[in-house]
């Protein structure tokens, strides 16, 4: 029962049709990765109670020895990790894979809202950008540029919430901006020409611009029913490059339609909605910089997965929460907004402990 009471049930509700509707997408085009994923849930579901029923102080204590601990771990990912796709971001213990630069999201975020609400010295900002740092770095040379854009997003919304001041941004902008032409030398070869085939797809249809185009074919031929389950001539027929992963959200308006993609859209603007509601009613703030960091981690990794998906964005290679293939990511997913559920239950429960007082 005390694990049922630490559940913010309009989180946690979205969450699981999110995943139900991925195993349903899933098990039509992927069959075969469909046993582990199954693992993966129940492993997802138990992070999920757990970073719900913890007390957040517990996490806030311990993240920085996390943080530093995956941040080893990533180091590791570029000497002895799995090299797949001109990539290396894998961890491989026997049958075991672990993506590093997914199990770090939560606990840096985590370390950031604690490191940004400690006090009113301006300089706490600066502090927090020399932890997010090497975790950007590390990330940035393996090259994963989605989970880097990814980890950037949390930190912004961190400090945003956090009051930093404006000229503050403006000035992170200005250095980005600056340093444009030594990230662009830093991309793999892949990398820039995924950015450049986003401009103009249809230049090279084969190659470079192949999987954007299939994307939004397989969109297109869902219509508003979609062709139903284990009917979709691009998944089923292997057109859609990533079906499973990259491009479930491709699989799942050709199968589905839609209706199926606008149900999957809702649910992920119930679960930020929710969170936008929890960080208006927090009061400390770690919590308000904490949810800040949650909000724009979930937002990205949605906004630029649908983007990429309906080739109004540059594919990046970012998972779909809950829908795509894969474990560390869904376990991160499950940890974050965990957190999000505890804290909104835990301001349940102050509530009607200040009304029983009065």
């Amino acid at each position: 029962m005390f694990l049922l009471r630490s559940i913010d049930w309009i989180i946690f509700i979205p969450t699981i049709f999110l995943t139900a509707l991925g195993s349903i997408v899933l098990s039509s085009v992927s069959p075969g990765s469909f046993p582990q994923q199954f693992i993966y849930l129940a492993i997802a579901l138990l992070t999920f109670v757990l970073f719900s029923a913890v007390d957040i102080k517990i996490i806030k204590n311990t993240s920085p020895f996390i943080y530093v601990l995956c941040c080893i771990l990533l180091l590791l990912t570029l000497f002895t990790g799995a090299f797949i796709r001109g990539a290396s971001r894998w961890l491989v213990i026997g049958s075991l894979s672990i993506q590093p630069s997914e199990i770090i999201k939560p606990f840096l975020i985590v370390f950031l809202a604690h490191l940004v609400s400690r006090g009113k010295d301006p300089k706490r900002f600066l502090w927090s950008f020399l932890v997010f740092l090497p975790a950007f770095f590390l990330i940035f040379k393996q090259p994963d540029l989605g989970s880097s854009i990814v980890a950037g997003a949390g930190f912004l919304g961190v400090v945003f919430v956090g009051g930093a001041p404006i000229w503050w941004f403006v000035t992170s902008i200005l250095l980005f901006v600056i340093s444009t032409p030594i990230l662009w030398k830093s991309l793999a070869g892949y990398q820039k020409s995924r950015i450049l085939s986003f401009i103009y797809p249809a230049a090279d249809p084969l190659r470079t611009g192949y999987n954007s185009l299939q994307a939004v074919i397989a969109i297109g031929s869902g219509q508003l029913l979609g062709r139903g389950l284990g009917q979709g001539p691009q998944s089923q027929l292997a057109f859609l490059p990533e079906r499973h992963t990259d491009f479930i959200f491709s699989s799942l308006s050709e199968e589905l339609g839609f209706l199926g993609a606008l149900a999957a859209i809702m649910a992920f603007g119930l679960i930020l909605y929710r969170i936008i509601v929890v960080l208006k009613r927090v009061e400390d703030p770690f919590s308000q910089s904490l949810l800040g960091g949650i909000f724009f981690v979930f937002f990205t990794h949605v906004v630029i997965n649908i983007g990429m998906n309906l080739g109004i964005l540059p594919i990046t290679g970012i998972p779909l929460p809950f829908v795509s293939s894969g474990g560390s990511a869904l376990i991160s997913m499950s940890a974050l907004l965990g957190m999000v559920s505890g804290i909104s239950t835990k301001l349940k429960t102050y509530s009607k402990q200040s009304i029983l007082i009065s």
